[in-house]
């Protein structure tokens, strides 16, 4: 009896290690898989909100106090936009604590700092949040921070200088601007900053006070524009602002630490476009608190590019002289024709299409008004076109051209039942092309050549210095710069000397290759489905890059951001052979190029980094 109870006992503590074992391989599989899940299918952003808790510190001043104190200010409205801001902070994971400059030093080095608003800061204080920023420290301060000194007189040496090396243009120290120009932001596209507001908007940006202007060649994360994105403002001494002074927001680099600096007062934040101030001050945020930032260029291998199409119509054989310089400059474009007049220019469409630059695109059938009239028109203007350019061009035309710019729903389904891909729009702000009902929009920024004609009688020297100020200021916001002509037009007679000229001047340029139509489409749907996940370590960044699309997609540009302390040492893939580059720009980033990514699949990078020494 006694031995039965010995085995009974034996075969329960066997029973207790197998439980124990399976207990052991059960927690393996779960760590294994959600290690997996973890570096799989989650964003950066995710890890951003949930690894640590994180603080900014609001910086409080004596300085700014006695300011509203002497002045008899009323510092209600002050206090109600940081109430506001600390509300966004929350919003986005952040705990805010009130901090004076005596203790910067106990806090710890790689905190975000905010400077808002803060006209009044004495010479000492500025020496302090200096050091804070060189030793490892993050800085978010606007306006005229520290523009008056403890006696509330101007000192040259302010935090903006201080910090950010940017100098007030002497010539306007500030400027008030015309109401009825309109004041707009504008974001550049592969800033770190607009990681929130990818379409590229012109943001409005009302304005109550003078605001700063600084004479400055350091690149800027966005600008000051007019609605449409081709000019600077205008100002109350009725003349456009330089490009140089048109900067309004920066980040750089202190030392060990970094900054970012916007040059409008915070109550823009609680205005007009209030939802994209929130999203622009996401991106701040965003930009300090991580060590490492990733971004693809906007079209995958493309920074930015230039888009000249020509609307074929009226003396339609000029196709001919668009053609000819196309050739010369070996310059990719799209040319929209109307198919009526095509049929009567067969040869000469036969030649041009002929020609692998050109991306031949349909004007309609009879280049007249669709809009409100008959199902059959609709049909023949849309499908009708199509069928006949087909028969020129030596691929399927997939690019349209509306009369008159007008488009409503029921043309669009048409077009898409046509299987057209692209349609050049109307001008808009914004910076990127986007789809809309299963087509991409290109939108319209340049001076359209009708314009030219009214506004500048076909000086040919202005005509061509407008252009050339324009594709500057769309190329500075890593925009598409789009420009559209017409055979009655710029591409008749000798005015396409002009766009002669242009083409050159392009070619010339670094960083700004012409794409056509197609081109763009077959970008930009392929980045649509281009996605990274990032997990981001003190010492090492795993990037996940993956493919949705169904083709091999080559070239994969990102612009890699670290900050200012750090260098990047190795990367390394876990498939062996894939092929990457990285390599340092003069700017500070890095690129990294991906040479392929097979369709429908995806790799992870491991990025390594350390401390400079």
């Amino acid at each position: 009896m006694q031995m039965n109870n010995t085995l009974e006992t034996e075969e329960k503590d066997y029973y207790g290690l197998k439980f124990f074992l399976g207990l052991l391989v059960l927690v393996f599989i779960l760590a294994y898989t959600s290690l997996f899940a973890i570096q799989n299918y989650f964003s950066d952003s995710f890890f951003s909100f949930s690894s640590t808790t994180k603080k900014v510190y609001m910086l409080k001043s004596s300085t700014l106090d006695n300011l509203y104190i002497q002045r008899g200010m009323d510092s209600e409205n002050y206090h109600k936009r940081i109430e506001y801001l600390e509300e966004l902070l929350e919003e986005f994971g952040y705990n805010s604590t009130d901090v004076t400059t005596k203790s910067l030093k106990s806090i710890p080095k790689d905190s975000i700092l905010m400077v808002i608003d803060m006209m009044a800061l004495s010479s000492s204080e500025i020496k302090e949040i200096r050091k804070f920023v060189e030793k490892g420290g993050k800085l978010l301060f606007n306006f005229t921070s520290g523009f008056l000194s403890s006696s509330l007189e101007y000192q040259k040496e302010n935090l903006v200088k201080t910090i950010a090396n940017l100098n007030l243009n002497l010539n306007s120290n500030s400027v008030r601007f015309n109401k009825k120009s309109g004041v707009f932001l504008t974001t550049k596209l592969l800033s770190p900053i607009a990681k929130y507001l990818p379409e590229g908007y012109a943001i409005s940006m009302p304005l109550y006070d003078p605001l700063p202007i600084f004479h400055t060649d350091k690149p800027a994360d966005s600008y000051l524009t007019n609605w449409t994105q081709t000019h600077s403002v205008q100002i109350n001494e009725n003349k456009e602002l330089a490009h140089s002074d048109s900067g309004v927001i920066w980040h750089g680099a202190k030392g060990n630490g970094k900054w970012v600096y916007f040059s409008f007062p915070s109550y823009v934040f609680t205005e007009n476009s209030e939802a994209n101030y929130k999203k622009l001050f996401h991106g701040m945020l965003t930009f300090l608190d991580r060590k490492i930032s990733v971004q693809l260029y906007p079209y995958i291998d493309v920074k930015r590019g230039v888009f000249i199409s020509e609307d074929t119509e009226y003396q339609y054989s000029n196709i001919s002289q668009f053609d000819r310089i196309v050739k010369k400059h070996n310059f990719p474009v799209s040319a929209f024709c109307v198919a009526s007049l095509a049929l009567n220019n067969k040869g000469l469409m036969h030649k041009v299409g002929r020609d692998k630059r050109v991306d031949i695109g349909s004007h309609s059938y009879m280049h007249k008004k669709i809009i409100g009239k008959s199902t059959k028109v609709y049909r023949r203007e849309t499908i009708g076109s199509k069928i006949v350019l087909n028969k020129f061009s030596k691929e399927d035309v997939i690019g349209f051209r509306a009369p008159r710019e007008e488009i409503d729903n029921k043309l669009l389904d048409l077009l898409k039942e046509a299987n057209y891909k692209y349609l050049l729009g109307a001008s808009e702000n914004r910076l990127y092309p986007y789809f809309k009902q299963g087509l991409l929009i290109i939108p319209r920024h340049a001076t359209d050549d009708y314009r030219y004609l009214i506004n500048l009688d076909w000086n040919a020297n202005q005509i061509l210095s407008e252009m050339k100020k324009e594709l500057k200021t769309v190329m500075n916001l890593d925009g598409l710069y789009s420009l559209s002509t017409h055979t009655h037009l710029m591409t008749y007679g000798s005015n396409i000397k002009i766009l002669d000229k242009f083409m050159s001047y392009v070619q010339k340029q670094k960083d700004c290759p012409p794409l056509n139509g197609r081109m763009i489409y077959d970008r930009v749907s392929k980045r649509l489905n281009l996605h990274t996940k990032q997990i981001i370590s003190d010492q090492k960044m795993i990037l996940t890059i993956i493919n949705d699309n169904e083709k091999e997609v080559d070239n994969l540009h990102y612009s890699i951001i670290i900050d200012p302390a750090l260098k990047i040492t190795s990367i390394e893939s876990e498939i062996i052979g894939l092929k990457t580059s990285l390599k340092k720009q003069k700017d500070g980033t890095y690129l990294l190029i991906v040479n392929s990514l097979k369709a429908k699949s995806e790799i992870i990078l491991f990025i390594k980094y350390a401390k400079k020494s």
